[in-house]
C-alpha cells in the first residue's frame, strides 16, 4: 500500500498509478500564519467592521459565517478607475519587516517524509479587483475601461509576485493553494477573452515563477470553468481545486487525460445544510467517488478552498469517513 504522500504523487502523474483515491487534503499540511495575511484581510468579531492593508472595508455581519468587503460610495478604495494611482496605497511587503518565525515554526514541525508543505496564497487579482472597487464596477471597467483595468491588474500582480517571492523564500513550500474564483456555479464572471486579456497573464507570471521554483501549483476556484479550462492546463495549474459538479467532470477528465487533477465534486450546497443528515452527506460523498473516481486524476473533497471549514457540524467528518470507506470496497481507480 502507497503512503498517503506517494499515493498522491502517483495521482499526480499523468502516467501513474494510485492505489486509491486521495482523501482530500490528507496529504498536505497548510501553513496558515503567513504574516503578509494581515494585508489582506482584517480580524475582526461579529457585527464589527475593520479597514485591510489595500484601504477594503470589511463586515462581519451579525448571523454570517465570515467577513466580506463591505461596498458603499464612501467606503470604495477605488471610486474612479481612472484616478486608481491616486487614491489607492498597494502594500510594501518588501518592506514591511514581516516576521516569519511562526510561519518558519510550522513549517519545521511538519514530516515532509509523510506530508507536502502547502502555503496559503490567498485573495487573488480578480478578487483583489472587485474589493476594491465593488463587483460590478469590477465587471464593467472590465468591459469599458480594460487598458486602465489591465494597468491595475499589472500592479495587483506584481504586489502578488512579492508575496510569492517571499512565500518561497521563507516557507520552501512543496505546493501552493492559490485562490482566486472566476465564476458562478453557472458561468464565468466575464467573457473568456476578457479573462484571458486582464487576468491570464497575471497568473502566466505568479505561475510561472511558483513552477520555476518547483512548488505544485493548486488553483481553488469554485466555479463553472469549463470555458477556460485548457488555459488553466496552460497556466501550469497542476490541481483544480474546488470543481463545481456543475461541470462536467467526466467529460474534462476524458479531455484532460491526466493533465490537471481535478480536486473536489462533493456539492457543499448539497451537504453544508443546516438539513443534510448524516446519510444525504454520505450519499453525496459516495456519488462523487462512485462517478469521478474511475475516471482517474481526481480528488473527492469539499469544495471550499480549504480543510475544516465546514459550516455545520460532522460535514468533513462524514465526507473523510464516507471516501475511506470508498477506498476499502471500491475496485482500484
Amino acid at each position: 500500500m502507497l503512503s498517503t504522500k506517494e499515493n498522491f504523487y502517483e495521482t499526480l502523474k499523468p502516467d501513474g498509478h494510485p492505489d486509491r483515491l486521495v482523501n482530500g487534503f490528507e496529504f498536505m499540511k497548510l501553513i496558515v500564519p503567513d504574516p503578509a495575511l494581515r494585508f489582506t484581510h482584517v480580524k475582526i468579531p461579529q457585527g464589527a467592521k475593520g479597514i485591510d492593508g489595500w484601504g477594503v472595508t470589511w463586515s462581519f455581519a451579525d448571523g454570517e459565517s465570515a467577513p466580506a468587503p463591505y461596498h458603499t460610495p464612501d467606503t470604495l478604495a477605488i471610486k474612479d478607475i481612472l484616478h486608481w494611482r491616486d487614491e489607492l496605497k498597494i502594500p510594501d511587503l518588501a518592506d514591511a519587516n514581516l516576521d516569519w518565525s511562526e510561519a518558519k515554526e510550522k513549517v519545521n514541525s511538519v514530516d515532509r517524509d509523510a506530508h507536502l508543505v502547502s502555503a496559503f496564497f490567498v485573495s487573488g487579482v480578480f478578487e483583489r479587483l472587485h474589493m476594491l472597487m465593488g463587483f460590478e464596477d469590477a465587471l464593467v471597467n472590465m468591459m469599458l475601461e480594460s487598458e486602465t483595468t489591465k494597468e491595475l491588474c499589472d500592479a495587483i500582480c506584481e504586489q502578488r509576485l512579492t508575496h510569492a517571492r517571499l512565500l518561497v523564500e521563507n516557507l520552501r513550500p512543496d505546493i501552493v493553494l492559490s485562490h482566486d474564483d472566476w465564476g458562478t456555479k453557472t458561468n464565468l464572471f466575464m467573457k473568456p477573452d476578457i479573462w484571458r486579456t486582464l487576468i491570464k497573464p497575471q497568473y502566466r507570471k505568479i505561475y510561472d515563477y511558483f513552477r520555476s521554483e518547483g512548488v505544485i501549483v493548486m488553483h481553488h476556484a469554485d466555479s463553472f470553468m469549463e470555458p477556460i479550462v485548457d488555459d488553466m492546463v496552460e497556466l501550469g495549474i497542476d490541481i483544480w481545486q474546488g470543481v463545481l459538479p456543475q461541470n462536467d467532470i467526466v467529460r474534462l477528465q476524458k479531455e484532460l487525460r491526466g493533465r490537471m487533477i481535478l480536486m473536489g465534486g462533493i456539492d457543499a450546497a448539497v451537504v453544508d445544510t443546516s438539513f443534510a443528515t448524516e446519510t444525504v452527506i454520505r450519499e453525496e460523498t459516495r456519488r462523487a467517488c462512485e462517478t469521478y473516481g474511475p475516471g482517474g486524476h481526481f480528488i473527492p473533497c469539499l469544495t471550499y478552498g480549504e480543510p475544516g471549514v465546514d459550516i455545520y457540524p460532522h460535514v468533513e467528518e462524514y465526507i473523510r469517513d464516507e471516501i475511506r470507506k470508498y477506498n476499502e470496497t471500491c475496485v482500484k481507480p
